[in-house]
């Protein structure tokens, strides 16, 4: 009823209402000037339901689209929007694990997509290989995709010269030979995610210093392999680093994260400060305290609402 009383609808907000179905999404299929579309957490829709919407008369007009959690979407509605919705500059499938290699090869060729969120999707390197293909990305996040690998890290970045942000947080199988190909392909990148990759170590961060001297926040927490060299490299090459987060990186210590912080970023980390100063009252049978995390989120999810 809505849709078929408002046909001018510019903007579309429909976020985690478990009773919003394809059926609900039909009543928007003649509006004629959408431009936002927000249906993050409707967990009901499916392919069918987005079709309404995307080839209605709003599809070729359509900016933004957030489908985040939309768990029945899948690679049917990315072939539509690559027929139809050549404006889209921001679009998100986050953990709609339907949305593979074979719909996300034709996202490279949408040259108006600026900002694209596949994360926890089940994309692989050939779905990364064909990103490349549209040079004008700048934000991607790729967080949790663990069919990711050095190849496909390679193949994307060697393209994405203007690239500003990007999530690879978790990508479990990604090595430091991967992060040498992003940082010094991606030199404008003004925020990476790191963090979990527990492949990684301080020389992922050597190499990020060499070339990413626009950057000013770095999450790398959860990575064992990281040490206070890794601090260092980031004191000498990234001057303009304004946030840093070293959570549970059992191998940084404090005295390197204040040398960092002397230069005006702000760290965070799980260690116990006071604890350090006054020293553990503890069991003597008890060896240590399991730190407490203080970590931030330095990728926040985008204000599209």
């Amino acid at each position: 009823m809505v849709g078929r009383g408002c046909p001018e609808l510019i903007h579309l907000f429909i976020i985690d209402c478990i009773q919003m179905c394809d059926t609900g999404l039909k009543g928007f299929s003649g509006t004629r000037g959408l431009r936002v579309v927000n249906l993050g957490d409707c967990i009901r829709i499916s392919d069918h339901g987005v079709r309404n919407i995307v080839d209605g008369p709003s599809g070729p007009q359509i900016r933004e689209l957030n489908l985040t959690n939309c768990l029945r979407v899948g690679d049917t509605t990315l072939f539509r929007i690559a027929q139809r919705c050549q404006s889209l500059a921001y679009v998100s499938f986050c953990y709609s694990e339907f949305v593979t290699d074979a719909g996300v090869e034709l996202l490279g060729n949408m040259q108006a997509l600026r900002s694209l969120d596949l994360s926890g999707c089940a994309v692989g390197d050939a779905g990364l290989a064909s990103l490349g293909n549209n040079p004008n990305f700048r934000n991607i996040s790729l967080s949790e995709c663990n069919q990711i690998t050095d190849v496909g890290i390679q193949k994307m970045c060697s393209r994405l010269l203007l690239l500003e942000t990007l999530d690879i947080s978790y990508c479990v199988n990604v090595t430091d030979y991967a992060t040498k190909f992003l940082a010094f392909s991606c030199r404008e990148l003004v925020r990476l995610n790191i963090a979990g990759c527990s492949q990684l170590t301080d020389t992922s961060v050597s190499y990020i210093s060499g070339g990413c001297h626009y950057l000013s926040h770095l999450n790398m927490s959860n990575i064992p392999n990281m040490t206070d060299k890794a601090l260092r490299f980031l004191r000498r090459g990234c001057k303009l680093l304004q946030r840093l987060n070293v959570t549970v990186c059992p191998n940084i210590t404090y005295g390197a994260i204040q040398r960092v912080e002397s230069g005006g970023c702000i760290v965070s980390h799980s260690i116990d400060i006071k604890e350090m100063k006054l020293g553990p009252i503890l069991p003597l049978s008890q060896t240590h305290k399991r730190p407490m995390s203080v970590g931030y989120s330095i990728f926040p999810i985008p204000n599209h609402a």
